[in-house]
């Protein structure tokens, strides 16, 4: 009887931690794909109210766009990423950073987060 309690302590314990690893890459999984996606609208927006100016082609606002996303995304978490005012706050710098870079102001200088 021993045998079959400490058997079955054991299965449960192992049982528990494959749910703990298989939680985890559900939650890195879910990372992954809020960033892309995060990345992905981000560009579009940003080339989208940045068209109507007209002064730089599509390849050109996207060029800038992603490096602005690039740099709000590095070292940010999903959670931060959902913050739109801590979004707003970050973006402007960058954006003004990555301008700054294709214009050859600051170059080979990546997009800081401030």
């Amino acid at each position: 009887m021993r045998a079959l309690l400490f058997s079955l302590n054991v299965f449960a314990a192992l049982g528990l931690s494959a749910c703990d690893k298989a939680t985890e890459g559900i939650s890195q999984g879910y990372d992954s794909a809020f960033k892309a996606s995060f990345r992905r609208s981000f560009v579009e927006s940003c080339v989208k109210s940045a068209g109507s100016g007209g002064k730089k082609s599509p390849e050109e606002l996207t060029k800038l766009c992603a490096c602005a996303a690039d740099g709000v995304m590095k070292g940010a978490t999903v959670s931060e990423l959902q913050d739109m005012d801590k979004i707003r706050s970050k973006s402007g710098p960058i954006i003004e950073r990555c301008v700054k870079e294709a214009v050859g102001l600051a170059a080979d200088a990546p997009a800081q987060a401030s």
